[in-house]
């Protein structure tokens, strides 16, 4: 922070000062904002105004590609600066065919004086980069994907702007008859991602003005969005979160729980997958976003949101499966437990995960530390007794499931603790099913393999790790499977976030006691679990 407020204050002193700019209390208000939103200090201030007051606007160039015009329109419905500050002192927006005045051959000639290194590309809508008559510019018929291979090259920086140029968008969804995609797998670059569809004004202007201010993008996530604004998901600050806890859904579209502010996750919901800050935000000047208006996320800030989240006004079921993408699982060898630690070498980690006992191994012990409360009677009635919001989350379960509520509370009062984290899946069968299994491990292991999705429902499992051991904690978590089964996801969905969360739990533990001890990253894998592909990838990459 500080070096950043160091080269601000440098960058100032080389400043023409002749190019200065009244500052308005609007420009004041901006900033102050701003500085707040990065969780700067307020020696911030000041510097900003006066950067913003004395330097040249910063040429623009913004890009239409394959897309719908929503992104410059949330752009357009900007408050604080306003878009007449944007455009009037702080951007010099050198081509933009909605907003310029200029056309045909003139609106050309100022591509065409735009010199290397000296211009931010904003770039919405996706690119059709094989079937290049899909988009075609000017009196030249020039494709998009020339024009963007070309103005992407020399850009000091480029920021896709809306969930078409970051990932694809509905253009790319499948069967993707024009083969068309993001706009960094043309250019070959790395951009900055405003997914959204459209984003809010607030996180392209805000991005935007971070870049110009610093010349250097923001802090990013793993899928090059800005972490300030992408990185909680929308539950986790959704207004209607405490009723997702609660397990008070509304049921149906027209139901008056919907006013009432109740959850929206049964009728479709995706917030709890969906990276946004939607909720702090919002939309048209903060007037409202989706949610407040009574529809649930449907996710369009992530990759393949049009195939990989079902329906938008359901949870995801595998009566919606035609809409995944289903991922191929193919069978990997297994070891008895005995084996295993025979085989395991003395600098190795090894993750034995097991239907009898699971383990992590390190210098011959076992650093596991788990214990979970199997007894579905002394869970509930524990769970019943935490707080208002699971006393409210268990009388739900009653109304909704009786027949599961009466055959768990008839359960004997004996407390029956278990070490293994594999048995999370035999509790979770005694919460969701009245059926028996003679093997509940597999079959709820062959159920999560059968979910047709990729999308986690996360179940909030904490992880602690010291010198001597990883200590993995479920009992908090485990009040997600009743909430999840209350807003509709069913057995096989439910199934498949548990053994996902289980795994990033482990792969966390391990990963965080490997930074600690200072040792070789070598993880070897074993148990009658570890069966397939998918949970491989889990627990390893």
């Amino acid at each position: 922070m500080d070096f950043l407020l160091n080269n601000l204050k440098q960058k100032i002193q080389h400043i023409d000062q002749a190019q200065k700019f009244i500052i308005r209390d609007e420009d004041r208000k901006f900033v102050e904002s701003f500085v707040k939103t990065f969780k700067f200090s307020q020696d911030f201030v000041e510097p900003i105004l006066k950067f913003l007051s004395h330097k040249k606007p910063t040429n623009l160039v913004w890009l239409s590609l394959s897309e719908c015009t929503g992104c410059t329109e949330s752009f357009l419905r900007n408050e604080i600066p306003g878009i007449d500050s944007l455009l009037l002192e702080y951007i010099n927006l050198d081509y933009h065919e909605v907003l310029m005045s200029a056309a045909g051959f003139q609106a050309r000639e100022n591509l065409k004086k735009l010199k290397k290194g000296e211009y931010f590309l904003v770039v919405e809508g996706s690119v059709c980069a094989q079937q290049e008559y899909f988009a075609t510019f000017g009196a030249e018929a020039s494709s998009g994907a020339e024009e963007l291979l070309h103005l992407g090259r020399d850009a000091f920086m480029v920021l896709c702007v809306g969930t078409c140029s970051s990932f694809g968008g509905v253009q790319a969804a499948n069967p993707n008859p024009t083969n068309t995609e993001s706009i960094d797998k043309l250019i070959q670059r790395e951009v900055v991602n405003i997914p959204g569809c459209p984003p809010s004004d607030i996180n392209i202007i805000y991005t935007l003005m971070y870049a110009i201010i610093f010349e250097e993008a923001p802090s990013l996530d793993i899928l090059n969005r800005p972490l300030w604004a992408y990185g909680k998901t929308v539950h986790d600050t959704c207004e209607r979160k405490a009723k997702f806890e609660s397990g008070d859904f509304v049921q149906t579209f027209g139901d008056e729980k919907m006013t009432q502010g109740y959850c929206l996750y049964k009728v479709g919901c995706k917030g709890p997958y969906a990276y946004n800050n939607c909720p702090k935000v919002k939309f048209n000047s903060k007037t409202s976003w989706p949610i407040q208006a009574g529809h649930g996320c449907i996710a369009c800030s992530e990759p393949n949101f049009w195939d990989d989240f079902g329906v938008f006004e359901t949870p995801m079921t595998k009566q919606n499966k035609s809409f995944a993408k289903e991922e191929k699982k193919e069978a990997v060898s297994m070891q008895d437990f005995y084996t295993f630690v025979l085989n395991l070498q003395s600098h190795q980690i090894g993750i034995f995960l097991d239907s009898k006992q699971t383990q992590i191994l390190f210098n011959g012990k076992n650093i596991l530390n788990f214990n979970l409360e199997l007894n579905t009677h002394l869970f509930l009635e524990g769970l019943a007794k935490k707080s208002k919001l699971t006393s409210r989350l268990v009388e739900n379960y009653q109304t909704y499931f009786p027949k599961l509520y009466q055959k768990n509370m008839h359960n004997m009062l004996d407390s029956k603790i278990s070490q293994n984290p594999a048995d999370i899946l035999l509790l979770m069968h005694e919460i969701l099913s009245l059926e028996k299994k003679e093997n509940t491990h597999y079959f709820a292991l062959q159920e999560a393999m059968s979910f047709p999705f990729k999308v986690v429902s996360d179940m909030d499992f904490s992880v602690k790790v010291s010198e001597d051991n990883i200590v993995i904690d479920t009992v908090k978590g485990m009040r997600l499977v009743l909430c999840y089964a209350l807003g509709g996801l069913e057995y096989d969905g439910i199934a498949y976030g548990i053994l996902a969360t289980l795994c990033k739990a482990l792969k966390e533990g391990v990963s965080k006691f490997i930074v600690l001890k200072g040792i070789k990253n070598d993880v070897v894998l074993g148990g009658d679990l570890v069966q397939n592909s998918l949970i491989e990838k889990w627990l390893l990459k």
